[in-house]
């Protein structure tokens, strides 16, 4: 089971995939049925994808239980969930909530434990407990069937770790349901094994009207103290490492789709073999005890340790599947390599830069032409690039912000739609940073910042193109973790976010700032303290603002751990709403202190309030006309405390254990560098930015890196451009998957970008023509399938 608040839709989808591709070739079947019994809330988007995999029910569990206890009062725990606007009935599916929001067999009835006493039904033998044990769970069915709307009960039967002896489980079982079913006199039952797609058709044959759902199942809090919305962020370097994952995987299975090569061949099935390494992997992340970062430290290690391992097997086909369709004579003798560590400034290929050139393959992850600004490490300053044409490009270097005495170099790079470009790095003449300590702004003509030289800190943020300036400000901030106290012994830990008070502390009040500016980008270096800081950027031509933050390990020397956040602090006034993507689909309204179909009680004012935030995020001003939205590169807890704010928790440090089952505190000292784009728009226009910047900031150009030779040697053996597709698809249309399989056949999904009514014209209905796309492709048969 995946989980649903900290995953991205096309992750989701590619797990599916792999699963039931194993389930129909092994056993020939395919589920009707979604199960999500343990995933700790549930996503609207999740009913519209489950219905589009072909699903025609949903079972699960863990809701807040102030609003069970409200479905169970009404016997309203089972609902037609209709999350999508843009889908509509298509995207509705049947859906039941378990009985107790628990998936576990009746206490008692764990018969493979030992302190479970076995039925002993065998009038011979002592002990004869059969009536009693049948009793129990009569009342127990019957207090069940109360707050259900039918005669029809499912009973969940299972536990996590149970029925590893399952003979013993099922002969105790056997003896219940021949009992209670040979007494309908005294028990008015039928019991039978059964399977939720059974009880869903037998529910669907009464031809019930049920109500109906829109909206999602989050926070899922266990009491009003109790919110399970610290998941959303824990574990930050690990979700980070799945979402660079999945567009490594992509990118690979997109280059491979596209090089137009034989599937029974021995390159392409070596190259398919390692790509399917890091699907795998991939897939299993996504658990909801993976990528929620509610794991042991040892388990989440196991985790990246499987991605590391089918990162480097797809390196290895991408770069063996770069150089093969680059290639002008023959299979090619060179060698690529990547750079693991270049989030700390580290690319052990760009060290001969001192000797030779360095020839840079960019591969193209999405169906669009790219245009991106590239950061790479140099050990020298002087270092000029060229690109596919041979031509010089502008460059701009600044010095590292990670190693002393290192350098940064900036350039512009275009690179074809699911393609890949080359450019090469040589020693040369380059154009130096400049540094102006005293200046206190950033303006690239589209965006202006403004920071208080007192402080440090951003004072206000102006979008030139619509001539809208406001005052805003930015900082870091910490949340003091509760330890429990007299109301609720409930406490931080990896899956609940508690904290001791509603108010967060400035992580430092002053920043030491260094501006830096040249043709290509101006930023400032906010530097906080040993442990925390952070680079506001403006690129040359582009309209948003970029704050990359830099925290950890943090400090918790003072025996007090730490939930840091991001917070925005605008003049707009928000009204206490704000919204939140789901899973990169459609945004979901959040209002403070607020549930749309129950009375909300909340005695944990910050937790209650924090939503999941997978892609983006906003406020907005209807009286002002104007919106403030965030792109993130991960997943996190977002909230909207004070009217005109917007925060983002980034990093988690907590010194109480997780639980009694996991039983070990979230105290990593991990390092963290994450990303964050501000658009500052009218309503209007908002959701195009927004999207766009959303989807380019989580899929940037994989970068390949050929040994050291002259330009001259390199392109007498290779292209230099590589542009598989005849057109870019349309702006409003995503290239989720492109494969193809061992038999040749290719699976395309293509996707809206934009949900119903987002935008006036990039909301619009779009065709687009399968057989006009590929430059190598032209299909012969298309079949649509779920």
């Amino acid at each position: 089971m995946h989980d649903e608040a900290v995953t991205t839709s096309t992750d989701m989808i590619d797990q599916m995939t792999l699963g039931h591709e194993f389930l129909l070739q092994e056993f020939g079947i395919r589920p009707l049925t979604a199960w999500h019994i343990d995933p700790f809330g549930h996503s609207a988007s999740q009913p519209g994808l489950y219905a589009k995999m072909g699903f025609n029910s949903f079972v699960f569990c863990r809701v807040d239980t102030q609003d069970y206890m409200k479905r169970a009062a009404s016997r309203k725990l089972e609902f037609v969930w209709r999350g999508s606007k843009s889908l509509g009935q298509a995207g509705q599916l049947f859906s039941s909530i378990c009985y107790g929001t628990v998936y576990s067999f009746p206490d008692g009835f764990g018969f493979e434990f030992p302190d479970v006493p076995p039925i002993q039904s065998d009038p011979r033998l002592f002990n004869v407990n059969i009536k009693e044990r049948a009793d129990l769970l009569t009342k127990y069915l019957n207090t069940q069937a109360s707050v259900f709307a039918t005669d029809h009960s499912m009973l969940t039967f299972g536990n996590d770790f149970a029925y590893q002896n399952a003979d013993i489980m099922f002969k105790n079982l056997d003896k219940l349901i021949a009992y209670i079913n040979a007494r309908p006199q005294d028990y008015g039952l039928h019991l039978f094994y059964s399977t939720p797609t059974l009880y869903t058709q037998a529910l669907h044959s009464l031809n019930l009207t049920w109500t109906l759902k829109s909206d999602d199942f989050f926070p899922y809090a266990i009491d009003p103290h109790g919110y399970w919305s610290g998941y959303y962020t824990s574990r930050p370097a690990l979700k980070a490492y799945v979402r660079t994952r999945s567009n490594l995987l992509h990118a690979a299975q997109s280059a491979l789709a596209t090089a137009a090569l034989s599937p029974s061949s021995p390159f392409f099935l070596q190259q398919h073999d390692r790509i399917w390494k890091l699907a795998d992997a991939m897939a299993t992340a996504q658990h909801h005890d993976a990528i929620t970062g509610t794991e042991r430290q040892h388990v989440a290690d196991d985790y990246a340790l499987r991605l590391s391992i089918g990162t480097h097997a797809t390196y290895q086909a991408l770069a063996g599947v770069a150089l093969t369709v680059l290639s002008k004579s023959g299979p090619p003798q060179d060698h690529l390599q990547h750079c693991n560590y270049l989030n700390i400034s580290i690319c052990p290929p760009l060290d001969q830069l001192g000797q030779s050139v360095v020839p840079l393959i960019l591969v193209n992850p999405l169906a669009w032409t790219k245009k991106e600004y590239l950061r790479l490490p140099i050990p020298i300053a002087d270092v000029t690039v060229f690109n596919a044409t041979g031509d010089e490009i502008e460059t701009q270097v600044l010095p590292s912000q990670d190693i002393q005495g290192a350098y940064t170099i900036i350039f512009s790079a275009d690179i074809p739609a699911l393609g890949m470009a080359t450019y090469f790095l040589k020693r040369g003449k380059a154009r130096r940073y400049e540094e102006a300590k005293e200046e206190d702004t950033l303006d690239n003509g589209h965006y202006r910042v403004v920071f208080n030289p007192d402080s440090g800190l951003i004072r206000s943020l102006s979008n030139l193109d619509i001539q809208e300036e406001m005052p805003f400000s930015q900082n870091l901030y910490w949340y003091k973790p509760s330890t429990g106290n007299d109301q609720s012994s409930l406490y931080s830990d990896a899956y609940v976010y508690r904290s001791n008070v509603t108010t967060a502390f400035p992580v430092v009040e002053k920043a030491k700032i260094t501006r830096y500016s040249g043709p290509l980008v101006q930023e400032m270096r906010q530097s906080f303290n040993s442990w925390a800081s952070q680079t506001v950027r403006l690129f040359a031509g582009e309209d948003k603002v970029e704050i990359e933050s830099t925290v950890g390990p943090i400090d918790v020397s003072d025996k007090v751990g730490k939930e840091i956040i991001s917070r925005y602090s605008t003049s707009l006034h928000t009204g206490q709403k704000w919204y939140t993507d789901a899973n990169g689909l459609e945004m979901q309204e959040r209002r403070l202190f607020y549930r749309p179909t129950w009375n909300l009680e909340c005695e944990a004012a910050n937790s209650c309030n924090y939503f999941p935030v997978t892609s983006m995020a906003s406020i907005a001003d209807s009286l002002r006309n104007l919106q403030l939205s965030v792109a993130v590169d991960r997943s996190g807890g977002c909230s909207s405390l004070g009217d005109g704010e917007l925060e983002v928790m980034l990093h988690r440090r907590l010194l109480m254990p997780t639980s009694a089952f996991v039983g070990e505190p979230l105290n990593e000292s991990t390092i963290i560098r994450t990303r964050e784009h501000i658009v500052l728009e009218t309503p209007s226009q908002s959701a195009a930015k927004l999207r766009t910047n959303a989807i380019h900031l989580n899929a940037p150009a994989i970068l390949l890196f050929g040994s050291s030779q002259s330009i001259q040697t390199w392109t007498q053996k290779y292209e230099t451009i590589h542009a598989p597709m005849v057109m870019d698809l349309p702006a409003n249309v995503k290239m989720e998957t492109l494969k193809v399989r061992y038999d040749g056949v290719w699976l395309v999904r293509l996707a809206h970008v934009f949900a119903i009514d987002e935008d006036a014209l990039l909301s619009q209905p779009v065709s687009v023509d399968l057989r006009k796309l590929f430059v190598h492709m032209q299909p012969r048969t298309v079949q649509e399938t779920t």
